[in-house]
């Protein structure tokens, strides 16, 4: 199962509202064949597993989500299971999904099919997280990702920040694109960086989306985002028609109008939108106060800090978090838990704001003895 896990992560970014996938076919001990769910609207991952084995009759199949039982853009996974004879299946955890959920594992048993739930469930579990939460609550996962000096702060009183952080930290965070459907900022990032959002210092072939959230049409013009219209969302406040949305929409972006409360964007209303757009994965890479509306409208899900072992200080330096913020202290945003890596000298914490697995792994508890045995 951790065979097809790893082979799940290398569609990340790609399968837009669809998860991630990894499966293996196993005869007598050995992996015949691998597969993973490479793009939306194409093949899940059994499907490829079986073409890359050839003749799979008799064989195992290990997935790490629930096959699929319904027609989407694809025809069921079950029926292709059922019809080139695979003997057993071990699936990771239940399809969170209502459509599916317990449906695949109940089909492949009327055939006779042998299934087996509940294996790796916490690693499985964790692979589809943005999925559960567009499934429950039907919202895009938000990721923040940020480098702050060790007193906090984001850039000098000049604005300067190249570079706070090392060169391992920034790859880590071109990494983090490269897994992501969207990279997202504030007009003021674009304004004082002009930056490109685009991936490098990784191999992949993933372009994200880039969005900018810019509610008083200040986006400037000849910026580096533009030279990729079609990659571009540009999100201003709805019915407000500037010269920025005006020459982007004549470029090809992508041009969203939300409504505005007090001055400021509806995030859950962007969020729904971008839902519709298939976005699903999107890493917040803005400023202090992008940061903060976003925990504001508590809507961060992860967080990935990086802090440098330096000190910056100046009560007019960028601040890491803005916004309105917490009254007490104990309102304040909490990691569920946290994980601690090193890049050089500087130090990433990152954690879940939210825990979308608990979901699944309630599920899969629920519908393990309809199997034929669980771990």
């Amino acid at each position: 199962m951790d065979e097809c896990a790893s082979l799940a992560l290398a569609g990340k970014g790609f399968t837009k509202t669809n998860p991630i996938v990894g499966a293996v076919i196993v005869r007598d001990g050995k992996i015949i064949g691998r597969g993973w769910h490479t793009e939306y609207g194409k093949a899940h991952a059994e499907v490829m597993a079986i073409a890359d084995a050839g003749e799979v009759r008799g064989a195992d199949l290990y997935v790490t989500l629930e096959p699929c039982s319904h027609h989407g853009k694809t025809p069921p996974c079950v029926n292709k299971i059922i019809e080139t004879g695979i003997k057993r299946v071990f699936v990771g955890v239940v399809d969170p999904n209502p459509v599916n959920a317990g449906n695949g594992l109940d089909i492949l048993m009327e055939h006779g099919v042998e299934v087996f739930l509940g294996y790796r469930e916490e690693l499985c579990a964790a692979l589809i997280e943005d999925f559960t939460k567009r499934i429950l609550i039907g919202l895009p996962y938000y990721s923040l990702k940020t480098a702050t000096s060790i007193d906090g702060k984001l850039a000098t009183r000049t604005k300067d920040s190249k570079w706070i952080s090392s060169s391992s930290s920034r790859a880590y965070a071109h990494y983090l694109r490269s897994v992501s459907d969207a990279v997202l900022v504030g007009v003021n990032t674009v304004i004082k960086d002009d930056p490109q959002l685009t991936v490098r210092d990784v191999h992949s072939e993933n372009d994200p989306y880039k969005i900018v959230l810019d509610p008083h049409g200040r986006m400037p013009e000849g910026s580096k985002l533009e030279e990729n219209p079609d990659k571009l969302i540009y999100v201003t406040e709805k019915g407000a028609e500037t010269s920025a949305s005006s020459r982007l929409r004549a470029k090809g972006a992508n041009v969203l109008g939300i409504s505005c409360i007090n001055g400021s964007l509806d995030l859950r209303e962007l969020s729904g939108k971008l839902i519709e757009m298939k976005i699903m994965n999107i890493l917040i890479e803005g400023g202090g106060e992008t940061a903060g509306s976003f925990f504001d409208a508590d809507l961060v899900d992860k967080g990935y800090f990086v802090i440098a072992p330096k000190i910056i200080g100046g009560r007019d330096a960028v601040m890491t978090v803005t916004g309105k913020g917490v009254e007490l202290v104990s309102g304040a945003k909490e990691m569920l838990e946290t994980d601690i890596r090193h890049f050089e000298n500087d130090i990433l914490i990152s954690g879940r704001f939210a825990d979308y697995r608990r979901h699944v792994l309630d599920l899969t508890e629920k519908l393990r003895n309809r199997c034929s045995r669980g771990l």
